[in-house]
């Protein structure tokens, strides 16, 4: 007699954001830096930039439902300070957020031969003058990730308040993201992301950790930007 396969149960429905978020995170990490680490010289700028797009719109769509697809602290926060999220819940997102970017970094050193197949030279870290090669400085670096993030983090907030088309946020966001990549590569590699930038940082060392402080510190600055914009024009009431 054959023994039947018994397969797991669902997750308990309080573990199921936080491994959503773990989850989304890893895989934003292995699509967006993973398309610079491992093709950026057939790629180029708008290949990458579109694949970090691509990736959270995907991601919206699969774990939106569960988490509301934060994948990333700066996102989060927003969420935090607008009261759209209570304190305990912004906490175990980014304790998720930050495994999931660390494993997703982790994953992307193995396959790169640890590094050695990097087709960018800095494991797609984030950074500033000599350290990325980029002709641009700290100041810059500021401007760039305080604005873009708080335009990421309206437009997240804005399509999650009550009133707007059901079913096309994911799209808004992802198209943001990729516009804002599109821009701001050339820059500073692009961040808007603390845990994505954490993500590479860790693995490619030296100035990558150096300035690491800048893309966790502006994009969270860049965070509560977005949601004084949202409330500017929503209301507290909206959230």
């Amino acid at each position: 007699m054959t023994n039947a396969i018994h397969l797991p149960g669902p997750v308990p429905a309080a573990y199921r954001p936080f491994i959503a978020e773990g989850l989304g995170t890893m895989i934003l990490v292995l699509v967006g830096p993973g398309s610079a680490i491992l093709a950026a010289d057939a790629m180029g700028t708008l290949g990458v930039a579109f694949a970090f797009g691509f990736v959270l719109l995907a991601m919206a769509y699969s774990i939106g439902h569960i988490s509301g697809c934060h994948i990333n602290p700066a996102v989060t926060l927003g969420f935090l300070l607008s009261k759209k999220i209570q304190p305990r819940t912004a906490g175990i997102y980014w304790a998720a957020q930050v495994i999931g970017a660390v494993v997703g970094g982790f994953l992307l050193w193995i396959v790169s031969d640890q590094g050695d197949l990097d087709k960018t030279g800095v494991f797609a870290s984030n950074g500033w003058g000599d350290a990325i090669g980029s002709p641009f400085g700290l100041g810059s670096v500021a401007v760039v990730e305080i604005l873009f993030t708080a335009i990421l983090v309206f437009v997240v907030l804005a399509t999650t308040t009550s009133g707007y088309p059901l079913g096309f946020g994911g799209l808004a966001a992802g198209l943001t993201l990729g516009m804002i990549h599109i821009a701001t590569i050339p820059v500073d590699n692009t961040s808007v992301n603390p845990a994505r930038s954490l993500a590479t940082a860790i693995f490619q060392g030296g100035d990558a950790l150096t300035q690491l402080w800048a893309f966790i510190v502006f994009p969270l600055i860049g965070g509560a930007v977005g949601v004084f914009a949202y409330l500017s024009i929503f209301g507290r009431d909206q959230s």
